[in-house]
């Protein structure tokens, strides 16, 4: 214990934190010790606040988002253009005459429309197979969908770019989505084709010397068409404004703006939680290739589906065949429609879905600024998209609090509060481990000497006066009464 105090002093004394040096000085008057002893407590509370907030800033507000005005020569990104099949009674009556006779009963159709084209309610299913009127198909729905929707050539009529038609089917390339499989037109399509030398291949990258580009498509189905960025895909709780319906016999002309978002290198060493999004490779999802707002809200919707059902939509992409839903498994998904297909907010009162996502850290922003429409005689819906001027701003992320950042505001702080720096905390395992063990060491050879000179003292100790008629003998002293003198 005595040992313990004599560290615990030493260090006192010696260590390089200020006022520590005048509680553990001997001959300090106590009150002078409890003086400086409360004066320390202050400076390192004061040092602990300081410290802290710098912490919460740098999780919480590492990142401002800003407008850069000075964006005019840069490239701009075309938005990714998806085309689903929204309904085709055509074939889903050819389909039910195939699979359940000519003359079946008509709400069979009606079921089909709801199996191909999903979305979350099964009126008729719940209406007419659980009654036993009529025989409907029990399972395997991702086939009979398969079996209805069009192929892309069904579904393509003519599509120009920049006013020079291209195939249609090759650039719109099949998505899986939860509505379905849809065709989409993005960069990163093309970007696939540019690895494969394609000359057909299109740059969707624009800028002043390429011109305001332009997307014509005209369909000869019943469509939604969805404006996207290219990570993004359609899902059931896709803006309004962001969903176009094509007409039959009628053009519809959409100017867009397109706001790009920069993000310097800093930004990727943030965490997520401190960005407040994620990039399109730093996914997590099963039911995505690259991370998107809308993919993870499809697969926050999948993990919904499966604890409420145990089973997901057969429309969900990349969904195991077993965890497929059978007839009981989409009256589930219907009596369960609020909690499954609406979303609110964490702090919502009301029924429905709560996802935690972040946005695509590249997410541009899409704006429609005019939408024109014409009749026409041809028998198709026709739609234009265009740039309405080039981007003249951007958003921009900075990181306005870094790594180097959070240590000079936290070595700052524990400098003007305690004189504390990274050696002074060294300080406390050479005083408590190193020197400590030292002295410890030093004082058993100490006393191992001191029982050494003892020993010696012992032995060195002088001889007693001897008495006269005592003689001295090898084997020691012996008295003699007859010595003779």
């Amino acid at each position: 214990m005595e040992s313990i105090l004599h560290t615990i002093r030493n260090y006192f004394t010696n260590t390089s934190f200020h006022g520590f040096r005048f509680v553990g000085q001997p001959g300090r008057h106590w009150s002078e010790r409890i003086l400086w002893a409360v004066l320390c407590m202050l400076s390192w509370v004061g040092s602990a606040i300081l410290i802290n907030a710098s912490w919460y800033a740098f999780q919480n507000h590492a990142v401002s988002f800003m407008v850069e005005t000075t964006y005019l020569k840069e490239n701009s990104t075309f938005p990714a253009i998806s085309v689903c099949e929204d309904d085709n009674m055509g074939r889903i009556y050819e389909a039910a005459a195939v699979m359940f006779g000519e003359d079946h009963d008509c709400n069979l159709d009606e079921v089909l429309k709801e199996i191909t084209f999903f979305k979350g309610t099964a009126y008729y299913i719940k209406e007419f197979c659980t009654s036993g009127d009529i025989e409907c198909p029990l399972n395997d729905y991702s086939s009979i969908a398969e079996r209805v929707r069009s192929s892309c050539k069904d579904l393509f009529d003519t599509c120009f770019w920049m006013g020079k038609e291209i195939d249609c089917c090759k650039h719109f390339m099949p998505l899986n989505t939860e509505l379905g499989t849809c065709f989409s037109f993005n960069q990163m399509n093309e970007r696939k084709l540019f690895k494969m030398n394609d000359p057909e291949a299109i740059n969707t990258e624009t800028n002043r010397k390429t011109g305001l580009p332009k997307l014509v498509i005209n369909l000869k189905g019943a469509t939604k068409v969805y404006l996207h960025s290219e990570n993004d895909v359609p899902f059931y709780n896709t803006m309004t404004t962001d969903t176009i319906v094509p007409v039959m016999n009628m053009v519809k002309n959409y100017s867009i703006t397109v706001t790009d978002t920069e993000n310097p290198a800093g930004v990727r060493d943030l965490t997520v939680h401190q960005r407040k999004c994620r990039f399109g490779d730093e996914n997590y999802l099963k039911s995505a290739d690259y991370y998107s707002y809308s993919a993870c809200v499809v697969e926050c919707r999948r993990q919904e589906q499966l604890r409420h059902c145990n089973c997901t939509s057969h429309l969900m992409p990349k969904s195991d065949p077993a965890e497929r839903c059978n007839i009981t498994g989409l009256l589930c998904l219907n009596n369960n429609y609020v909690n499954l297909s609406v979303q609110k907010t964490p702090w919502g009162k009301k029924d429905g879905l709560i996802c935690d996502c972040f946005p695509n850290c590249n997410e541009p922003e899409i704006n429609t600024i005019t939408v024109l429409s014409d009749y026409i005689d041809d028998n198709v819906s026709s739609l234009e998209v265009a740039f309405f001027r080039f981007p003249s701003e951007r958003f921009k992320r900075n990181v306005v609090r870094s790594h180097l950042d959070l240590v000079v505001s936290m070595g700052g702080a524990a400098g003007l509060f305690v004189g504390a720096s990274l050696l002074s905390f060294v300080e406390i395992l050479y005083f408590f481990i190193l020197r400590s063990k030292t002295e410890l060491d030093g004082e058993e050879e100490k006393k191992e000497n001191t029982n050494k000179l003892k020993t010696l003292e012992i032995r060195a100790k002088p001889l007693p006066l001897q008495d006269r008629n005592t003689v001295i003998t090898r084997n020691g002293y012996h008295t003699s009464s007859n010595y003779i003198s």
